[in-house]
Protein backbone atom coordinates (compact mmCIF):
# COMPACT_ATOMS: atom_id res chain seq x y z
CA UNK A 1 0.00 0.00 0.00
CA UNK A 2 0.89 3.31 -0.37
CA UNK A 3 0.08 6.09 1.46
CA UNK A 4 0.15 9.98 0.75
CA UNK A 5 -1.43 11.94 2.99
CA UNK A 6 -1.25 12.99 6.28
CA UNK A 7 -3.15 11.52 9.49
CA UNK A 8 -5.68 14.67 9.94
CA UNK A 9 -6.00 15.35 6.43
CA UNK A 10 -8.76 12.97 5.06
CA UNK A 11 -9.61 9.39 6.52
CA UNK A 12 -7.14 7.91 4.46
CA UNK A 13 -5.34 6.41 7.45
CA UNK A 14 -7.54 4.70 9.05
CA UNK A 15 -8.19 3.15 6.22
CA UNK A 16 -4.86 1.90 5.31
CA UNK A 17 -5.17 1.13 8.86
CA UNK A 18 -8.46 -1.04 8.63
CA UNK A 19 -7.44 -2.45 4.98
CA UNK A 20 -4.01 -3.97 6.31
CA UNK A 21 -5.45 -5.06 9.60
CA UNK A 22 -8.24 -6.88 7.65
CA UNK A 23 -5.28 -8.06 4.86
CA UNK A 24 -3.17 -9.83 7.46
CA UNK A 25 -5.94 -11.46 8.94
CA UNK A 26 -6.12 -13.07 6.12
CA UNK A 27 -2.59 -14.10 5.51
CA UNK A 28 -1.58 -11.50 3.12
CA UNK A 29 1.38 -9.89 3.80
CA UNK A 30 1.76 -6.19 4.20
CA UNK A 31 4.07 -3.29 3.14
CA UNK A 32 2.70 0.52 3.52
CA UNK A 33 5.00 2.76 2.13
CA UNK A 34 4.33 6.40 3.23
CA UNK A 35 4.98 8.54 0.85
CA UNK A 36 4.98 13.50 0.50
CA UNK A 37 2.51 14.01 3.93
CA UNK A 38 2.23 10.61 5.20
CA UNK A 39 5.43 10.81 6.96
CA UNK A 40 3.34 12.74 9.56
CA UNK A 41 1.66 9.40 10.85
CA UNK A 42 4.59 7.66 11.72
CA UNK A 43 5.70 10.76 13.93
CA UNK A 44 6.54 9.56 17.27
CA UNK A 45 5.47 13.11 19.02
CA UNK A 46 2.03 13.20 18.31
CA UNK A 47 -0.39 14.52 20.63
CA UNK A 48 -4.49 14.00 20.66
CA UNK A 49 -6.28 13.89 23.48
CA UNK A 50 -8.65 11.51 24.50
CA UNK A 51 -7.59 9.56 21.33
CA UNK A 52 -5.56 6.88 19.88
CA UNK A 53 -3.09 9.12 17.66
CA UNK A 54 -2.38 7.28 13.62
CA UNK A 55 1.36 6.31 15.15
CA UNK A 56 -0.06 4.55 17.81
CA UNK A 57 -2.42 2.88 15.62
CA UNK A 58 0.14 2.23 13.09
CA UNK A 59 2.85 0.96 15.59
CA UNK A 60 0.04 -1.91 16.87
CA UNK A 61 0.14 -3.36 13.35
CA UNK A 62 3.73 -3.66 13.11
CA UNK A 63 3.43 -5.94 15.78
CA UNK A 64 1.11 -8.06 13.20
CA UNK A 65 3.52 -8.14 11.08
CA UNK A 66 3.05 -5.17 8.56
CA UNK A 67 5.76 -2.72 7.31
CA UNK A 68 5.89 0.82 8.01
CA UNK A 69 8.68 2.37 5.04
CA UNK A 70 9.22 6.30 5.61
CA UNK A 71 10.24 8.50 2.37
CA UNK A 72 13.31 9.92 3.89
CA UNK A 73 13.26 12.42 1.00
CA UNK A 74 9.96 13.54 2.05
CA UNK A 75 10.50 13.76 5.84
CA UNK A 76 13.87 15.52 5.32
CA UNK A 77 11.72 18.26 3.01
CA UNK A 78 9.59 18.72 5.95
CA UNK A 79 12.38 18.56 8.56
CA UNK A 80 11.76 15.62 9.77
CA UNK A 81 14.64 13.43 11.33
CA UNK A 82 13.57 10.33 9.66
CA UNK A 83 16.56 8.26 12.46
CA UNK A 84 15.17 10.60 15.47
CA UNK A 85 11.27 11.65 15.13
CA UNK A 86 9.56 8.61 13.77
CA UNK A 87 7.64 6.05 16.12
CA UNK A 88 9.95 2.40 16.77
CA UNK A 89 9.95 -0.18 14.02
CA UNK A 90 9.22 2.74 10.70
CA UNK A 91 11.98 1.99 7.93
CA UNK A 92 13.68 4.57 6.25
CA UNK A 93 13.16 3.94 2.40
CA UNK A 94 13.18 5.83 -1.05
CA UNK A 95 11.26 5.64 -4.45
CA UNK A 96 13.64 3.53 -5.48
CA UNK A 97 12.62 0.74 -3.39
CA UNK A 98 8.87 1.60 -3.78
CA UNK A 99 9.83 0.75 -7.49
CA UNK A 100 11.32 -2.34 -6.62
CA UNK A 101 8.37 -3.53 -4.21
CA UNK A 102 5.92 -2.41 -6.57
CA UNK A 103 7.76 -4.47 -9.21
CA UNK A 104 7.65 -7.34 -6.54
CA UNK A 105 4.31 -7.30 -5.38
CA UNK A 106 0.71 -8.86 -6.55
CA UNK A 107 -1.34 -5.91 -5.83
CA UNK A 108 -1.15 -2.05 -5.04
CA UNK A 109 -3.16 0.01 -3.73
CA UNK A 110 -2.56 3.89 -3.34
CA UNK A 111 -4.62 6.35 -0.51
CA UNK A 112 -3.95 9.77 -1.97
CA UNK A 113 -6.02 13.11 -1.47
Amino acid sequence: MILFSSPMQFQNTDTVYEFAKAAVEEGHEVTVFCDVDAVYNLMASQILPDQKTPAKKLAELMTEGVHFLACMESARLRGIDSKEALIKGAIESSLGELALLMNQSDRVIAFSI
